[in-house]
């Protein structure tokens, strides 16, 4: 699994709703604090040297039984899943040596003992009632309810905000490339209008993991808002990224990386974008023409498979040469028939002939 996604199921299993979230807070309202180990039982025997178990308890889990056996010394071991309570009164002894940031010893050997054995621990504050999550190298603190709300509150606003300048720059696009005027800096807006958007949602996902129940609307109104963003924004690298032919997946899959590494002023910097397209502008990025493959535009307009838009794409190489080509050359690359050519042929006039004048905001 990878680590995004693992991280997500380690903050939803904590999240507001779930039966280990309310054994967190029933530790937090005793001020009794609490050390949390989420680990099977072949993981306890591979680390037993570091793991001096306590009371064998084998139980299932319940929120009341996890708060009543906090109280004790020493951690408690839970199963992965938190559908079984195994030990209580847990010792730990992880490398001394392993560099940890916490001061207090329980999270000091929460941090450590997440580092050694790769699992997670969960460290509840005796005084301070907050919950820190360690799995390896990553930490992660359980944020306030109020806090979450206002931050996803926030986060959505702005995703609205450039999800519609991203809706008028890519409708601006779509009419610049058929009519084959579309500079560097027509793409670089769009561009850079899309990654702000995905890069908000990937701000506020963890918060609305969080809010767990509470954020299932939230989670919804993003969803709508994001739609296939991150499946155009490759597709627009498909188009534009300078290449032999179609660029490779792990060609596009790096450009990808790079665009949305860029941080916030250099989102900016269309010259910095444009490099990473492997466009070397020789004029002002206004007036710089390229041309787009049409990788994208004939997903838009037509439902032809994947690997027959590559083979037009291959054939005709531009999306100019596909809009202007006749029926016969369409039907000369392979899997493309009658109905596929006048599709799209029908589906490239259409936009033509609905295309608007849009103005730059």
């Amino acid at each position: 699994m990878a680590k995004y996604e693992l991280l997500k199921e380690i903050i939803k299993i904590c999240s507001p709703g779930t039966q280990l979230r309310l054994g967190l807070e029933n530790i937090i309202k005793s001020n009794s604090g609490g050390l949390i180990l989420l680990m099977n039982e072949e993981d306890i025997e591979r680390h037993k040297s570091i793991i001096q178990l306590g009371f064998n308890v084998n139980c299932d889990y319940t929120a009341q039984k996890i708060y009543e056996l906090t109280k004790m010394d020493g951690a408690v071991i839970l199963n992965e899943d938190v559908t079984k309570i195994l030990y209580a009164n847990v010792q730990l002894t992880p490398d001394p040596t392993i560099p940890t940031k916490e001061t207090g010893m329980r999270h000091r050997n929460a941090e450590r003992i997440a580092k050694q054995t790769g699992k997670v621990a969960i460290a509840v504050s005796r005084r301070r009632g907050v919950v820190s999550i360690y799995w390896g190298a990553f930490t992660y603190v359980l944020k306030d309810l109020n806090f979450l709300i206002t931050m996803v509150d926030q986060g959505l606003k702005a995703i609205e905000k450039y999800s519609a300048s991203y809706n008028r720059e890519i409708e601006n696009l779509n009419t610049l490339e058929i009519e084959n005027k579309v500079t560097v800096f027509d793409l670089c807006r769009t561009l850079e209008k899309a990654i702000a958007a995905l890069r908000t949602s990937e701000e506020i996902e963890p918060y609305i993991w969080e809010l767990g129940i509470n954020g299932r609307l939230a989670n919804l109104q993003l969803e709508e808002m994001i739609g296939d963003l991150d499946e155009n924004l490759r597709l627009i690298c498909s188009d534009y990224l300078v290449a032999e032919g179609i660029p490779e997946d792990d060609q596009v899959d790096l450009c990808v990386q790079h665009l949305t590494a860029l941080k916030d002023k250099e989102l900016l910097d269309y010259s910095k974008m444009a490099n990473y397209l492997g466009i070397e502008p020789q004029s002002l990025l206004t007036e710089e023409m390229i041309a787009p493959r049409g990788i994208r535009m004939i997903r838009t307009v037509t439902k032809i498979p994947n690997n027959i838009i590559y083979n037009l794409v291959e054939k005709m190489t531009s999306l100019n040469a596909i809009k202007n080509a006749n029926p016969d050359s369409l039907k000369a690359v392979a899997g493309i028939g009658e109905k596929r050519s006048v599709s799209i042929i029908e589906g490239l006039k259409k936009l033509g002939d609905n295309k608007k004048n849009y103005f730059r905001v």
